[in-house]
């Protein structure tokens, strides 16, 4: 179960505002503490900048799987499931470990993921049940999901890996070497592959989406130190381009991937376009390199294009968590930091576990979420004050004042060129379907592809309505 379903204007960055800094108006000293609430948790963030975690509890008494939905300063939203929290516990014993997946947020709000259980208990066969789940937007079960796809295995090494949402409205779930496709209300489409399961003739270790198309990192020929990126045009299309990376790990960003590779020698950040083509525009040939001695343990992406590269390191009772900032070009940010960097340094007596699962978030901080030590279920909040990132962009309506959209057509994230109060996005039939947005960068990555209208006041009251076509 921890493995299955675990989930042309030129522009010119420049710094302003407030340096980077721990929050301390956060929380209590800077820090929000959440005690017995969960062990392990995946974010996602919704498009009003809310939060949410989705995991599980685990102690030596319960196991369970956990849904937090976190406001952004960091308190639990109280008009989400009970009190915050939705939990999932169908079984009474600890042998069996319980835990939700990485959630997906559609474009009417509702939340779509998978629950998973594993009985491990050392005397009977191993198995493991998987079960697609969807709440409404309030955590309170969908009752339109009336036909959830659920499988009981003792194959675990098979088991599937994730589900994620298509652009289609349907669901594309991927394990070892196939890929499985759900119609919207949770059942299997039997219409696809042989009976709703796809083979794949090389090792998948992990699928992305970005509009129709369907990107795999796998192995060939399932050798693991050989390393391929693979597009294909949709999830029935054969191969369309394909990167042989050979080592490192893969991270997307809307319609761009970074492939961070490290053998202690060489350590290189590459960035890819759509067609898997180096991006010239960033670093060498479309790589920089980074100090050998850092081991990346996340790249976090801001809404103006700055890239946070996260490591940690445990020693001497101390972990130091150090944030490095690139330029959008893949240029080291100096005016970051020190040199480019920024370290937070907590001692093991804080009762920390020595890493973090780090959100950038649109309102231009990046939020810390640490675990309790010695298996205590508790969990710790911090936030990063950011720099601001204003993009100075070549484009006739900057003399006016007005505001407009960065990158037409849209792939995952909407950004505009300044903040909007109050905004709404519509569909071409004129129907709501996202409200009350307030900055700069919104995530419409579960928007199906189309014409949308975006409203909203500027800083300067100006009415803005602004046209835009998901990809």
């Amino acid at each position: 179960m921890k493995k299955a379903f675990l989930s042309i204007g030129i522009l010119v960055g420049i710094q302003l505002g407030f340096a980077q800094s721990m929050d301390t108006n956060f929380g209590s000293n800077g820090t929000v503490t959440h005690a017995q609430k969960g062990s392990y948790f995946q974010s996602t963030l919704l498009p009003d900048g809310k939060i949410i975690l989705s995991g599980n509890y685990d102690s030596s008494t319960s196991k369970k799987a956990v849904i937090l939905k976190v406001n952004t300063d960091g308190s639990l939203d109280q008009t989400f499931a009970t009190g915050g929290v939705y939990t999932m516990d169908l079984h009474a014993s600890t042998d069996y470990y319980e835990g939700f997946s990485k959630v997906s947020v559609q474009s009417d709000g509702k939340l779509f993921f998978g629950y998973g259980s594993q009985l491990e208990n050392g005397i009977d066969p191993e198995s493991i049940t998987l079960t697609l789940m969807r709440l409404n937007a309030n955590g309170t079960p969908d009752t339109s999901f009336t036909n959830p796809w659920s499988v009981t295995t003792t194959d675990v090494d098979n088991a599937p890996i994730d589900v994620k949402l298509l652009s289609s409205g349907k669901y594309l779930g991927f394990g070892p070497n196939y890929m499985m496709r759900f119609n919207s209300d949770g059942s299997l489409d039997t219409t696809y592959g042989t009976n709703g399961v796809r083979t794949i003739t090389f090792s998948i270790n992990d699928l992305f989406i970005n509009g129709d198309n369907i990107y795999i990192d796998g192995n060939p020929n399932g050798n693991t130190s050989n390393r391929t990126l693979y597009k294909l045009q949709n999830e029935t299309s054969n191969i369309s381009n394909s990167n042989n990376y050979v080592t490192g790990r893969v991270f997307q960003n809307n319609s761009s991937f970074y492939i961070d590779s490290n053998n202690f020698t060489v350590h290189e950040l590459k960035k890819l376009d759509a067609n898997l083509a180096p991006v010239t525009g960033f670093g060498t040939n479309g790589k920089v390199t980074l100090p050998a001695s850092s081991f990346t343990s996340d790249l976090l992406f801001q809404p103006g294009g700055s890239i946070v590269v996260y490591a940690y390191d445990n020693s001497n009772s101390i972990t130091n968590h150090t944030y490095t900032r690139l330029n959008f070009n893949g240029s080291l940010n100096t005016a970051f930091g020190q040199g480019g960097k920024f370290t937070l340094s907590i001692p093991d007596s804080a009762g920390f576990v020595p890493y973090a699962e780090n959100l950038a978030h649109p309102n231009g901080s990046i939020y810390n979420l640490f675990y309790g030590s010695n298996n205590s279920n508790n969990i710790f909040f911090k936030r990063i004050l950011m720099p601001n990132e204003v993009l100075a962009t070549v484009d006739s309506d900057s003399k006016n004042n007005k505001i407009f959209i960065l990158e037409n057509p849209v792939g995952n994230t909407l950004r505009l060129s300044a903040d909007l109060e109050n905004a709404n996005i519509y569909e071409a039939s004129g129907k709501v379907i996202m409200s009350n947005l307030k900055g700069s960068a919104y995530p419409v990555n579960q928007l199906p592809k189309g014409l949308y209208l975006i409203t909203g006041k500027g800083v300067n009251g100006q009415e803005n309505k602004l046209k835009f076509i998901k990809n």
